[in-house]
């Protein structure tokens, strides 16, 4: 009896099966093109990770991060290590330096002891940040500061300015050094 009941029932779970097995279906969407990996709270990473994916970080890792993507530091997580990066959000603990191309976010919970290069950058209240902060834009030409520092020009002054004819135009006087009445 029990298979004939089972016969008499409307055949609705193979037409699930079929749909979820039919990668041209509706119910594929875009989300799930998307990854993310997520390294847990008991897990412990040494070396190098490249990622071309977003990576949540509940763990600890001590190990250079590069990933064309975005890293998630939560509250649980320890990085020491350098990141270059899409975008980071830190909730946890950071040591070491990020490079982002987009924008990197200290969270009120977050804790980072290093230097940000990045266009965007958000400290929350309640953050704690030690280091240099660089909002340089990637695509704007090499500062003046950063040629010196790569030996590319002299760390001399420019010459002073001239008059037509080529005569040096002297420096300003202070008044107060030249002044009779004193």
């Amino acid at each position: 009896m029990a298979n004939k009941d089972r016969d008499n029932r409307p055949n609705q779970e193979p037409a699930k099966e079929e749909a979820a097995a039919d990668p041209s279906s509706s119910s594929t969407s875009k989300k799930d093109e998307h990854t993310t990996t997520t390294i847990g709270p008991t897990i412990v990473i040494r070396g190098r990770i490249k990622s071309d994916e977003d990576l949540i970080v509940k763990g600890r890792i001590e190990a250079e991060i590069s990933s064309s993507k975005a890293v998630q530091i939560e509250n649980s997580g320890i990085v020491k290590a350098n990141l270059a990066v899409k975008s980071a959000k830190i909730s946890g603990v950071l040591v070491g330096n990020i490079q982002a191309e987009s924008r990197v976010e200290l969270s009120p919970d977050g804790r980072m002891v290093g230097d940000i290069l990045a266009p965007r950058i958000v400290i929350s209240d309640g953050a704690a940040f030690k280091g240099r902060i660089d909002m340089q834009s990637f695509d704007a030409p090499k500062t003046e500061r950063e040629q010196k520092a790569t030996g590319s020009i002299p760390a001399v002054p420019p010459p002073p300015p001239q008059r037509p004819g080529g005569k040096t135009i002297p420096p300003p006087m202070n008044v107060a050094a030249t002044d009779p009445h004193k």
